[in-house]
């Protein structure tokens, strides 16, 4: 009796330990001034699209932003997603701390995941929780199957110029996930050039 309560004592005080380790970093910002250099995610292909911005009705090619060399964040949301609210603030400053990194080289994308939702629905999400993406978009349906099907949220990092290529893609998120977008952002801010500008 007294082996087994050593164990379960001993088991608790772990958790309890992990637990406390990982309350606290989930609440320090540290992970924005690592210096990451390799992405811990693998390397993909990405499928091109075209989406209209509907924050002011232009029409946007996504291999044509790589092409042009940006390094775009991308967050597939659904509207009633509480997930997807703590998402979009954690990714709100992960964004600026890049786009101060890397000015001029960073876009941060929201869609919804579905092709049923309304901008009016989408533009509202948006304004209640304070987001600010480079661009917002409707019918995300096909890209989202693209990615692995319905899971909310789901982030993607894409890049690399002409070649097209993705750095992060998950379902779900968390704050601990901050430091892996970093370091695939900053990976990709690396490789991916412009075609249209001469090295």
């Amino acid at each position: 009796m007294t082996k087994y309560v050593f164990y379960i004592t001993f088991i608790w005080a772990t958790l309890a330990c992990f637990g406390s380790f990982a309350q606290e970093y989930e609440q320090k910002e540290e992970d924005h001034t690592h210096n990451f250099s390799i992405p811990e995610s693998f390397i993909y292909n990405t499928k091109n699209w075209t989406n209209t911005n509907i924050l002011n009705q232009q029409e946007v090619v996504l291999w044509n932003m790589l092409d042009s060399g940006y390094v775009i964040i991308h967050e597939y949301f659904m509207i009633d997603c509480r997930p997807c609210i703590t998402a979009g603030k954690g990714l709100e400053k992960v964004v600026a701390s890049l786009k101060e990194k890397f000015p001029g080289k960073i876009k941060y994308y929201q869609t919804v995941y579905e092709n049923e939702s309304t901008e009016k629905m989408a533009k509202k999400w948006v304004k209640e929780n304070k987001f600010t993406p480079d661009a917002l978009f409707i019918k995300g349906a096909e890209e989202v199957a693209f990615y692995g099907g319905m899971g909310m949220p789901t982030i993607v990092v894409v890049g690399d110029g002409p070649r097209h290529k993705g750095f992060y893609k998950r379902q779900g998120y968390t704050p601990l996930e901050n430091g892996k977008i970093i370091k695939a952002v900053r990976h990709a801010a690396e490789v991916s050039k412009s075609k249209f500008v001469a090295e």
